[in-house]
């Protein structure tokens, strides 16, 4: 029996409610930028969960208003622009938002444990290349869980192996040392052998510019590696 799998895409969108727009009519360049989502990280995600038949759990907002990647009271959940609004809206954004999203994949977890050993949740993002020039392709992983780190190696070995051409490397530092995120969160709910997560980081130029390979190429390949690994 293969592993059960779980797609969420945190910084799916751009998407700013109608409620927040005359507050960030000024911001529309920094939301609809690299900051404000990862381009290419929906349809990346939409493709994975659709060939691994599994319903894809993603948010509908721009993270510069709120986070919901940032672990539940973590002022990393909210950025300049959020100090605009409201600690009343602010407030409302965490119940409407955050919690929603979170206890979602709780409740996806939960349901899969029922029915198998483990489950391994897929966390899918891009990145911009202006920031970290010098790769294509990061798995983020806890390399101390044995598991988890197994996965994630043998996932970006047989990568490699199809798209030599790709940099590929483990825990590309995109984060402040300490900082925490969802996945932690729901690390430590679960057991290391319970629950499994990686954070799947791909450069948003392969979804621009096809470069340096084309970006339904990579998307396959990121497919049938997994595949391979979880079968």
């Amino acid at each position: 029996m293969s592993l059960p799998l779980i797609f969420s895409c945190e910084h799916a969108t751009c998407s700013v409610p109608e409620a927040f727009k005359e507050a960030l009519a000024k911001d529309t360049d920094t939301i609809t930028s690299a900051r404000g989502w990862d381009l290419g990280s929906l349809n990346l995600a939409q493709g994975m969960a659709m060939k691994f038949r599994t319903p894809l759990v993603n948010c509908e907002i721009t993270r510069l208003i709120i986070d919901c990647y940032a672990q539940q009271n973590d002022p990393a959940c909210w950025s300049e622009l959020s100090q605009k609004l409201t600690e009343t809206q602010r407030e409302k954004l965490v119940e409407r938002q955050l919690l929603p999203h979170l206890n979602t994949l709780r409740q996806r977890v939960s349901n899969e444990l029922k029915r198998s050993s483990n489950v391994l949740h897929i966390s899918v993002h891009t990145f911009d290349p202006v920031a970290h020039p010098n790769a294509d392709v990061s798995l983020l992983f806890s390399e101390g869980k044995v598991s988890e780190s197994s996965i994630a190696l043998n996932w970006m070995k047989i990568l490699q192996e199809k798209m030599p051409e790709l940099r590929i490397i483990p825990n590309v530092k995109f984060y402040a040392d300490q900082a925490k995120n969802l996945l932690d969160t729901l690390r430590s709910e679960w057991t290391s052998e319970q629950y499994l997560a990686i954070e799947l980081q791909v450069s948003n130029q392969l979804f621009l510019d096809n470069k340096p390979v084309r970006w339904d190429t990579l998307k396959t390949a990121l497919i049938d590696a997994l595949k391979a690994v979880i079968d």
